[in-house]
């Protein structure tokens, strides 16, 4: 997509982001140019202004589309394979990593992946275990959360689990797609194989015993312990890249989603993982429940911005959309897994009896029961601060 765009029969170079697209003295040219949307493609005379100068021997035809109060130009041909890249070294050194990591482990990989229909693009897809498809796209360079969900969308519908890499740890569609934030360096270092650890995305369920030594909170039963196991999702560390290609392409990880109170997040997980979280929380929670409680689309603001001649085809571009600040650290909103105790049974308090504390203060006269160190009432029992 493009936010300018050229037109041979006028010769006019059009800013889509302007309301009279930079031509005061033409007013009503949008809804004339957009009146021209029976015609075929190349008759409309919209031509990509990169293209325009860099391949006038084939050029790429553009139409007009108008989202949410947006306006942008598209190219028609979405099948071109030898179009300019705009890729930069660091993400091409990425995709070359990934792509690597998972032949490595023994898979299949196809490197710019197309539909037949040539509406989806897959930076590489892995061909995993027991016909699993891992879709794998490097994002570095900004992209809408509306434009990544839409990608999301037709892999899913062809078949293929997306993951989506990125180094911003705020990227806006963090948590609402699968995704991976990883270390940012520069080209040559992941070229050269240098470690690239996960740093976001990715989760292991810890159990722990609901005792005296565990100085968490009880979640069921506080002030107090009740002898339960409870599970906390933590950052899987140390996790590096080219694991997470060959584990997920063996399904090993899959993505869940994690219902929060504020936000729902989005990781991989170990796939024991997985379903001891799902028997434990009474099910998962699908990508069809979350649709089905989807809020309503809302309009964004077009925003002037100078004209751009810079050629946007196999890339995402458009409107920046309002921050949307995303972290894999807080997880204060994240619901405690309580799975009940094999063993030993939550143990069976003696009743209080009157007058029977010996704090080391001397006696105090309250109701006490018997503890390792004595008898101690509520306010001198063990472990009480």
């Amino acid at each position: 997509m493009a936010s300018s765009v050229y037109h041979v029969g006028r010769d006019l170079e059009l800013n889509l982001t302007e309301p009279d697209l930079g031509h005061p003295e033409l007013p009503g040219l949008w809804e004339e140019l957009r009146a021209d949307s029976n015609l075929p493609v190349p008759e409309r005379l919209l031509q990509c202004m990169q293209c325009r100068d860099k391949r006038p021997d084939c050029p790429e035809w553009m139409f007009l589309t108008e989202r949410y109060g947006v306006r942008f130009a598209t190219h028609h041909n979405s099948a071109v394979r030898d179009h300019p890249s705009n890729e930069s070294d660091q993400h091409k050194a990425i995709k070359e990593r990934i792509a690597k990591a998972a032949i490595l482990g023994g898979f299949t990989v196809e490197v710019e992946n197309r539909a037949k229909d040539g509406r989806r693009r897959t930076d590489v897809l892995v061909k995993g275990a027991a016909d699993l498809l891992v879709g794998h796209e490097v994002q570095l360079a900004y992209a809408s959360l509306a434009s990544v969900k839409k990608r999301t969308r037709r892999a899913r519908a062809d078949g293929i689990t997306p993951l989506w890499t990125t180094v911003d740890p705020q990227r806006d569609f963090i948590n609402h797609v699968p995704w991976a934030q990883t270390d940012n360096f520069p080209w040559k270092y992941i070229a050269e194989g240098g470690a690239l650890q996960i740093r976001g995305g990715v989760r292991s369920l810890h159990m722990e015993r609901c005792n005296i030594n565990n100085p968490e909170p009880c979640p069921v039963r506080s002030p107090g312990r009740c002898g339960q196991l409870h599970g906390t999702w933590a950052p899987t560390f140390p996790y590096q890249l080219d694991d997470l290609v060959r584990d997920t392409a063996a399904g090993e990880y899959v993505p869940v989603i994690i219902a929060g109170k504020r936000l729902n997040r989005r990781w991989w997980v170990r796939t024991e993982d997985r379903d001891r979280y799902a028997d434990s929380s009474g099910g998962l929670v699908t990508e069809d429940d979350l649709l089905r409680g989807q809020a309503p689309k809302t309009t964004d603001t077009m925003i002037p911005r100078p004209l751009d001649g810079e050629c946007r085809f196999g890339q995402d571009s458009g409107v920046r959309a309002a921050p949307r600040p995303a972290h894999d650290s807080d997880d204060t909103d994240v619901p405690v897994i309580t799975e009940a105790a094999q063993w030993p049974s939550p143990p069976v308090l003696t009743p209080l009896r009157p007058g029977m504390c010996r704090s080391g203060l001397g006696p105090c006269n309250q109701p006490a029961r018997p503890y390792p160190s004595g008898w101690r009432c509520e306010e001198h029992r063990p472990g009480r601060s």
